[in-house]
């Protein structure tokens, strides 16, 4: 260790966490979003003092300012170079990239590098394997990881022997199913616990699912482990093993996860509010739901190829639009109802964000998914004197909002859900369009409430009665059920960790 004066004033939860990281090279800190994952990493870096060059590995907008915003707040002593962007906040050329990189070995030892993860394929043909510089390796958001076909992970695999200390960040370690476990796993053990391959751990512990001509496109965590002699596994209660019991078990020395619980947030709070289309519309959107198609009103088809383009058209329709080809009349002028790409089915929705808006006492951040959905919200809410704003991704904005300059704020999750504080800003979230991954939206939910936030929060989910919405809905909760199950099984707890 090096460092003993601590310089970020952690919570007990989080001395408990970067305890953890300081004891064990090779772990993953599956913490709750909100739980200060970063003051947690820096203070580790602080402490252990490395005599080698660190590399932090982020989503794009997390490893262009996230990490330097926070070690800046703390004035926290730490050399940095981020191989993303440049002094002035503009992404590097590739060229000097390069420089940077040809620079590493003239670098003073304990450098913290900041490069986002699509870089790391570059990165690693870059160096021989025996040269990789970095020794110390933390990837924030490792569920990116997750894919061991992915060209991120197959360059990381070649360095790891090479790695004498990783850490694993996520809040949401699977965001589809545990399968998602043994890549991020392997980066930590190289395939001691959960096998050298995925193959090994499917068929371990999984059953194969739906099967699509005679090969399984998903496998199911099986109910109950076998022995070689084909006996069932029993716990010291004499209760059958299953898959989920074993690999938890397999992993929880190495990965620990706390939930919000260990820290005071307000309560939350979440709000189903429904839309009702009318007669005529539910018909037409019955109708395309049954038969995949969508007669349009200026004589133009959309077809439906398969399940998931119809859920999301389905979504879209819910949501009061409908992409189609732009509308002209015999003039080539465009038809009423037309903008561009889309025809409006209604604006049910619309009116519910206008209600909730004047009826909230905070300002308000809407999630939307679709580019219909941004523009009929920047066309409808200023008719009713509601002035929104697009976020640009930028910080400036996101310092406007935490400063309450920005009443309304319209986001789209997919990309900016990671790194974002808006906790300061307001504790109102309006879900315009749910989204089918877990991973969108927890994330986004956890922009608002997380540490810092002072006031309840309340999400609200727009969904319009007798559509696709509320399946959704339910889709995103079995996901995070499960998930759920794995979080729990590790959990390491700070009453625990204060008996030793």
């Amino acid at each position: 260790m090096g460092n003993t004066n601590q310089i970020i004033p952690l919570h007990s939860y989080q001395n408990y966490a970067k305890d953890f990281a300081l004891s064990h090279p090779y772990c993953g800190l599956f913490l709750t979003m909100g739980l200060g994952k970063t003051a947690i990493i820096l203070e580790t870096l602080w402490e252990l003092n490395p005599a080698c060059h660190v590399l932090i590995v982020a989503p794009k907008n997390i490893a262009r300012c996230t990490w330097q915003n926070e070690i800046e707040k703390w004035n926290m002593p730490l050399r940095t170079q981020s191989l993303v962007v440049n002094e002035n906040g503009k992404d590097l050329s590739k060229k000097k990239r390069d420089e940077i990189l040809d620079s590493i070995p003239t670098n003073p030892y304990g450098t913290v590098y900041f490069i986002n993860r699509e870089l790391i394929p570059a990165l690693v043909k870059r160096f021989p394997e025996n040269s990789f510089p970095f020794k110390i390796v933390i990837i924030d958001e490792s569920q990116s990881f997750k894919s061991y076909s992915s060209a991120r992970f197959k360059a990381l695999k070649t360095v790891r022997p090479y790695i004498e200390r990783l850490i694993l960040l996520t809040g949401s370690p699977t965001p589809k199913s545990l399968e998602d476990l043994w890549s991020q796993i392997y980066l930590l053990d190289m395939g001691q616990r959960l096998g050298k391959n995925i193959t090994a751990y499917r068929n371990t512990y999984f059953d194969p699912g739906l099967m699509i001509n005679g090969h399984p496109v998903d496998y199911k965590p099986k109910r109950m482990l076998l022995d070689p002699q084909g006996r069932i596994y029993v716990d010291e209660n004499g209760y059958a093993i299953n898959a989920k019991t074993a690999i938890y078990s397999k992993i929880s020395d190495i990965v620990i996860s706390m939930k919000n619980k260990y820290i005071q947030l307000p309560p939350i709070t979440y709000n189903d509010v429904w839309a009702y289309m009318s007669t005529d519309e539910m018909k037409r959107y019955k109708e395309f739901m049954k038969t995949n198609v969508l007669d349009l009103a200026n004589g133009d088809q959309i077809e439906a190829a398969n399940a998931a383009v119809l859920s999301a058209k389905l979504s879209q329709m819910a949501s009061g639009a409908i992409y189609c080809n732009p509308g002209v009349d015999e003039n080539g002028n465009p038809l009423p109802n037309k903008n561009h790409d889309y025809e409006i089915v209604h604006e049910h929705k619309l009116e519910l964000c206008e209600y909730i808006i004047n009826n909230t006492d905070s300002p308000v951040i809407i999630a939307y998914h679709f580019k219909s959905d941004m523009d009929m919200l920047m066309d409808y809410l200023p008719k009713h004197d509601i002035h929104p704003v697009i976020f640009d991704g930028t910080p400036q904005m996101e310092k406007n909002w935490n400063a309450k300059k920005i009443p309304v704020m319209l986001i789209q999750p997919a990309s900016c859900g990671f790194g974002l504080n808006f906790q300061h800003g307001g504790h109102t979230l309006i879900w315009y369009t749910i989204p089918w991954s877990l991973e969108e939206y927890e994330q986004t939910n956890a922009r608002i409430y997380r540490q810092g936030q002072t006031e309840p929060v309340i999400i609200h989910h727009l969904m319009t009665k007798g559509t696709i919405d509320k399946r959704i809905l339910a889709a995103v909760n079995r996901k995070s059920l499960s998930q759920q199950d794995l979080l729990d099984a590790i959990e390491a707890t700070v009453e625990e960790a204060d008996d030793n």
